[in-house]
C-alpha cells in the first residue's frame, strides 16, 4: 500500500511522540516499582529485626508458642509469605507459610512434602520473592536466624495497572494529535502540494498552466518558481519542437516532420481515394561547391534552394530538407501526370536560376525522382525508397533531370545489389585480373612503362567493364579492398619481371578518391619496401575529384607521397572546370590529356587549339605530358610535333594481361617487337576506346 505525503509526515510525528510518551512512561514505571520496592525491603528489614530482637528470650526459655507467636505476626503483615526461625543447625524452630500465595502453592506442590527447608530453597531461587535475612543472638553467642521472604506481587499488579492508565491515557492524546496534526497538516502543505503536483501533470502533458500564489511563505515562493519553471519549460518546449522538427539551417520542415506529413498524407488519400506525387531533388555537385566556393556558400545555395522551391508551391505542399543537399516536396491532390511533370519542370527552373552567392555567380542542377501514390507504393517505406531510386536514376541520366519512378528501376537495383555481393568474393575467387595498356616515348617510339588496368571476368556474366563495377565499388566503400590488391598485385608483377630478367618500366596505376583518403602513402611505401621497387617505377594517376576533399589533408598526403618517391600524374587533364588550380595549388610531376580532346586531332581546331596550349602550359610549369587515346598516326604525328613526352592508345599497343604483357616486354628488349607499329603505318586501325 502506497502512502501518503500527509500519512507519511503525520505517523513520522506520532511515531516520535509516541517513542517519547513510551520512554517517559517507562521511566516512570521504573523508578515506582523501584520505590515501592525499596519501601518493601524496609518494611521488611524493620520487621526482620524486630523479630531478631525478641526472640532470643523466647529460645532461651524454649518458649516455641512464644516464637509460633512471633512468626505469625510476621507473616501476618502485607506481602510476607514466609516466615522461619533456624537453629544454628539449620533446623527450623518456627516457621509460618502462607499458603494462599500462588506461588507458595506451586512450590508446595512442586515439593510435594512439608521439608521446610528443601521449600526455601526452591523459593529462594523465584525472581517474585524478596529474601531476607537476620541474625538472631545473646550477649554475642548466635541462637538462629530468621528468615522471612516478602513477594513482588504486589509490585507486579501496581505496574501493570499503571501500565494500563498510563497507554490509555497516551492512546487518547496519541489519536487527538494525529487528527490535528493530519488537519493542520493537509490544509497547510499538502493542498498547496497538490495544486502543484496537478499543475505540474498538466505541464508534463504540454499544457500551459500556472499556480495561484496565496501566501507569501516558502509554498508562495515555491508557487512563483514553479510559474517561473513552467514559462520556461514552455518557452524550452517550443525551441525542442522546433528543433526536432525543422531544419536549423534553411526553417524548412526536418526529416521527421517530412515522415509524419508523408504519413498523413497516405492516410488522407487511403480515405479521399485521392492521389499525390512525392518529388525527392538532389543538388547535383554541391561538393563542388561546397570544396571550391567554401562551406559558407554551399549554405547560402541551401538555404536558396529551399526559398525558391517553397515560392513556387501551393500553401497545401510540403517543402523539407531531408539532410545534406536533398530536399523532399509533397504535393497532394494531384489528378494527373501532366500536372506533376508540370511541378517538376517549375522546380528544376526555380533552382536552376543563376544567382550571386558569395560575390560569385552559381549556377545549381539538380536532379529529380518521383513516386505517385498509390501507383508507386502505398506504404511510407516503400513510396519514398521509390522516389530516392528514380532519383538516382535521374543522377545517372545528367543534371537537371526528373524522371517519375519504374518498376524496371527496381530490377536495376536489384541487379546492382547482386553486382554488389558477387564483387566480395571477386578478389579471392580470382575473378578480378590485371591488364597492362603500354605506354611510350612519343617521339622515339620506345616503350616507357604500363598503364594498370583493372578487369573482372564474372563466372556467370563474363567480362564486366570497370565502368559498371568501379563506380559501385567506390559507392559501397569496396574499392579500398579492390584498391590495396591492384596496388599489391601491381608491385608483385613488377618485381616478379624484374626478378626475371625484364625492364618493365614505370607502372601507372589509378588512385580512387577514397582510397587516397585512408593515408595511402603509407600503404605503398610499405609494398615499394617489400618488393623492392625503386620509387619512380610507380606512378599514381590521380583524377580532379580526389582533389575535391579538404584541400589540406589532399596537399599533406600529396606531400607524403613525393616523400615516398614516386611520380604524382594529374589524370584526364581539361575535363574539370578546375583543373588549371589544382596545377597551380598542388605540386604533380606530369599531366594526362584526357582522349576526349585527342579524337579530334589534327582536324578540329578547337581539339587542336585546347591540346596546344595544354603543352605550351605543361612545359612551361616543367610537366610532362602524356596524351591516351591515340589511335592513328595522325594523332601520332601531330603529338610528337607539338612536343608531347609520351602517348598511349590502341595505335601502340592494346591492353593485354599479365602473362600477355611480360610476353610482350620480352619480345621487346629482343627486339621483336620493333616492327609491329611500322606494320600499321600504311593503314591506321580504329578497334574503339583504349580501356
Amino acid at each position: 500500500m502506497r502512502l501518503g505525503l500527509g500519512a507519511k509526515f503525520t505517523l513520522t510525528v506520532l511515531t516520535i511522540v509516541a517513542a517519547t510518551m513510551a520512554a517517559n512512561t517507562l521511566y516512570y514505571l521504573h523508578s515506582s516499582t523501584r520505590f515501592h520496592e525499596k519501601q518493601l525491603l524496609e518494611r521488611g528489614r524493620a520487621l526482620g529485626r524486630l523479630i531478631s530482637l525478641v526472640s532470643p528470650d523466647a529460645i532461651l526459655g524454649f518458649d516455641l508458642l512464644l516464637l509460633n507467636d512471633y512468626t505469625r505476626q510476621m507473616s501476618s503483615q502485607q506481602d510476607v509469605v514466609y516466615g522461619v526461625i533456624m537453629s544454628p543447625k539449620g533446623v527450623p524452630l518456627s516457621s509460618y507459610i502462607d499458603d494462599s500465595d500462588a506461588l507458595i502453592k506451586r512450590r508446595l506442590k512442586a515439593a510435594k512434602s512439608n521439608d521446610i527447608p528443601k521449600l526455601l530453597q526452591e523459593l529462594d531461587r523465584q525472581a517474585g520473592l524478596i529474601r531476607l535475612e537476620f541474625p538472631i543472638s545473646h550477649n554475642d553467642v548466635v541462637l538462629g536466624r530468621f528468615l522471612v521472604g516478602i513477594s513482588k506481587q504486589s509490585l507486579h499488579d501496581e505496574f501493570r495497572r499503571q501500565l494500563t492508565i498510563q497507554l490509555l491515557m497516551w492512546t487518547a492524546l496519541v489519536l487527538f494529535l494525529s487528527a490535528a496534526i493530519h488537519i493542520v497538516f493537509r490544509l497547510k502543505v499538502l493542498d498547496p502540494i497538490k495544486a502543484l503536483i496537478a499543475a505540474s501533470e498538466k505541464v508534463g502533458r504540454g499544457q500551459h498552466t500556472l499556480v495561484e500564489v496565496k501566501s507569501m511563505d516558502e509554498f508562495g515562493m515555491l508557487g512563483k518558481a514553479f510559474n517561473a519553471m513552467a514559462e520556461e519549460v514552455r518557452q524550452e518546449q517550443a525551441k525542442l519542437y522546433r528543433q526536432a522538427n525543422f531544419d536549423t539551417l534553411t526553417g524548412l520542415p526536418n526529416r521527421m516532420m517530412a515522415l509524419d506529413r508523408l504519413d498523413q498524407a497516405i492516410h488522407r488519400s487511403k480515405r479521399s481515394r485521392q492521389r499525390f506525387a512525392l518529388f525527392f531533388i538532389d543538388l547535383d555537385d554541391f561538393k563542388s561547391v561546397n570544396d571550391s566556393l567554401g562551406h559558407a556558400v554551399g549554405d547560402e545555395l541551401l538555404v536558396s534552394t529551399g526559398n525558391r522551391v517553397r515560392a513556387i508551391l501551393r500553401d497545401a505542399d510540403t517543402v523539407a530538407r531531408l539532410g545534406g543537399d536533398e530536399f523532399l516536396v509533397l504535393a497532394p491532390d494531384i489528378d494527373n501526370e501532366v500536372q506533376v511533370e508540370e511541378i517538376a519542370e517549375r522546380l528544376i527552373r526555380a533552382i536552376s536560376e543563376p544567382q550571386m552567392l558569395g560575390g560569385r555567380k552559381v549556377v545549381a542542377r539538380c536532379s529529380i525522382g518521383i513516386a505517385i501514390f498509390p501507383d508507386n507504393g502505398n506504404g511510407l517505406v516503400k513510396l519514398m525508397a521509390n522516389a530516392d531510386n528514380a532519383m538516382y536514376q535521374a543522377k545517372a541520366m545528367g543534371q537537371g533531370s526528373a524522371i517519375f519512378f519504374t518498376e524496371e528501376m527496381n530490377t536495376r537495383l536489384r541487379d546492382r545489389m547482386q553486382m554488389e555481393q558477387d564483387l566480395n568474393v571477386a578478389i579471392e575467387s580470382g575473378q578480378l585480373t590485371l591488364h597492362f595498356q603500354p605506354i611510350f616515348d612519343a617521339a622515339a617510339q620506345v616503350h616507357r612503362g604500363a598503364e594498370v588496368l583493372l578487369r573482372w571476368n564474372h563466372p556467370e556474366k563474363g567480362a564486366i567493364s570497370p565502368v559498371e563495377f568501379i563506380p559501385l565499388a567506390e559507392a559501397t566503400g569496396q574499392i579500398v579492398g579492390i584498391g590495396d590488391w591492384v596496388l599489391e598485385q601491381a608491385c608483385r608483377s613488377w618485381s616478379a619481371w624484374r626478378s626475371s630478367g625484364i625492364e618493365p618500366g614505370f607502372l601507372a596505376i589509378n588512385i580512387s578518391r577514397i582510397q587516397f583518403r585512408k593515408r595511402i602513402s603509407q600503404r605503398l611505401s610499405e609494398l615499394i619496401s617489400l618488393y623492392g621497387i625503386p620509387p619512380h617505377a610507380i606512378e599514381l594517376e590521380i583524377t580532379e575529384s580526389v582533389l575535391l576533399d579538404d584541400h589540406h589533408h589532399v596537399a599533406e598526403e600529396l606531400s607524403s607521397l613525393r616523400a615516398v618517391g614516386v611520380t604524382l600524374s594529374l589524370d584526364d587533364f581539361g575535363t574539370g572546370y578546375s583543373s588549371l588550380s589544382y596545377l597551380k595549388r598542388f605540386r604533380f610531376d606530369m599531366l594526362k590529356i584526357d582522349r576526349s580532346f585527342v579524337a579530334g586531332l589534327p582536324n578540329n581546331a578547337e581539339d587542336v587549339l585546347l591540346v596546344k596550349a595544354i603543352l605550351a602550359m605543361a612545359k612551361g610549369l616543367d610537366l610532362k605530358v602524356v596524351a591516351e587515346g591515340v589511335e592513328n598516326l595522325q594523332q601520332l604525328g601531330f603529338l610528337t610535333i607539338q612536343g608531347c613526352d609520351l602517348a598511349q592508345g590502341y595505335l601502340l599497343a592494346r591492353p593485354m594481361g599479365e602473362e600477355a604483357y611480360m610476353t610482350y616486354l620480352s619480345n621487346l628488349q629482343a627486339g621483336s617487337e620493333s616492327l609491329r607499329l611500322s606494320a600499321t603505318r600504311n593503314k591506321p586501325r580504329r578497334i574503339g576506346s583504349s580501356a
